[in-house]
């Protein structure tokens, strides 16, 4: 019988669903624990942001479903490689992606990306799920309303949509979310080290119901089960991926299949409101504007981490060669001789311990070493081991793979 155990697990940290969950939080009416840090957003973007938004999202329910345009993207990507992926993604494929988190069917997905069926069509059907649609806007339909204009641009002009999305994703990011995730990544850094303990130490399944994740696993059957009742086989999870969040205070998560049937699985854990909320000083705002984006204090480097992500070889060449020319992904991975995925993978790693800084230009971004990190790494290693205070984990590389 398959275990929660045995599913690859990974905590990494990302801003690939935090962007979006931060759109719907600055663009709802409804109310929000996160009011502080909407009130100053909402002045620090640019006054067309809201002509732009609209053109792709409607409705703010669309923000968390327009990340599930990048579902083919695996694990933590950073705001360019989202960017990257969004540019070179297949049209039809970016509409189907997205369609799939309305209709909840492949075969009507399919009919409305190759228009053997019109938006119409479905939606008048007696059969389609009424309460789901009418959340997004779609029902009862109108041809002009804004959510059914939106849906039509994707099917019948998807290049002009994808622009859309892509410019209003660019200027959220450049006027307000910059420099907020910046302030944010050290904290969820902090978050992502605590959740990797508790993983060595506790089962899957006991995670899962400590951090009230949206889902159970019940090992005896050898199940996932999710709160509308679905269940899914354990074997059929490929990985899972925790990732601390200060923005998904409505605890969405993400189930993604691919042609194999397989699973892959993104449960973004919220942190409470303190840390979102604390970015709406100005003083915040303005401090984190001021400082390098590469500075790294003792305090926020992860020593483990670092070691860890350096102790592979693969990850030592990157740093080796990112430390002396900044150089994009796909660069590495012909110097590398390695397949994109792979370089992917280790790319995380990396980010994740703090290693890597990212300059996004136009749609692709180059990646450097950080040096700060470095500079610090030495400190951090004294302060843990050197500690009299706080728990000591003493994991072994067999227990950790355990």
């Amino acid at each position: 019988m398959p275990q929660a155990s045995d599913i690859p697990l990974e905590v990494v940290i990302t801003p690939r669903f935090e962007v979006f969950y931060a759109l719907h939080a600055l663009t709802t009416d409804a109310a929000t624990p996160l009011q502080s840090w909407r009130d100053k957003a909402v002045r620090r973007v640019p006054r067309d942001f809201t002509r732009f938004a609209t053109r792709v999202a409607p409705v703010p329910i669309f923000w968390p479903l327009l990340a599930d345009a990048l579902q083919d993207a695996p694990g933590a990507l950073s705001f360019g490689d989202m960017l990257s992926t969004l540019t070179s993604m297949p049209v039809d494929r970016l509409a189907a992606n997205v369609l799939a988190g309305i209709f909840h069917d492949r075969a009507t997905v399919e009919a409305l990306v190759t228009r053997k069926r019109t938006l119409r069509n479905v939606l008048t059907d007696d059969r389609s799920p009424g309460e789901l649609l009418s959340h997004f806007g779609l029902l009862p339909y109108t041809p002009r309303s804004p959510a059914a204009v939106a849906i039509d641009t994707l099917l019948s002009d998807p290049e002009s949509y994808r622009d859309a999305l892509i410019v209003a994703l660019r200027k959220f990011w450049e006027s307000a979310y910059s420099t907020d995730w910046s302030a944010l990544e050290p904290a969820l850094r902090r978050d992502a080290g605590k959740l990797n303990a508790r993983c060595d130490r506790e089962s899957l399944a006991r995670v899962a119901e400590d951090l009230r994740l949206p889902v159970t696993f019940d090992e005896n059957a050898g199940v996932m089960r999710t709160k509308s009742g679905t269940s899914i086989e354990l074997d059929r999870i490929e990985r899972c991926y925790l990732m601390p969040s200060a923005f998904n205070t409505r605890r969405w998560w993400a189930k993604y299949e691919s042609k194999d049937e397989r699973i892959t699985l993104y449960f973004p854990v919220w942190n409470g409101m303190e840390s979102a909320n604390a970015l709406a000083g100005d003083e915040v705002v303005r401090e984190v504007t001021r400082r390098p984006a590469s500075r790294a204090s003792v305090a926020s480097v992860d020593a483990e981490a670092v070691f860890r992500a350096l102790g592979d070889t693969t990850r030592y060449a990157i740093a080796s060669i990112l430390a002396r020319n900044p150089t994009s992904s796909a660069d590495l991975s012909r110097s590398l001789r390695v397949s994109k995925p792979t370089i992917t993978h280790h790319v995380h790693a990396l980010r994740s311990a703090g290693l890597i800084t990212e300059q996004v230009e136009g749609g692709s971004s180059r990646l450097s070493l950080n040096r700060e990190t470095l500079a610090a790494l030495s400190a951090a290693a004294e302060r843990d081991l050197f500690s009299s205070t706080g728990d000591l984990q003493l994991l072994t590389t067999r227990k950790r793979r355990r």
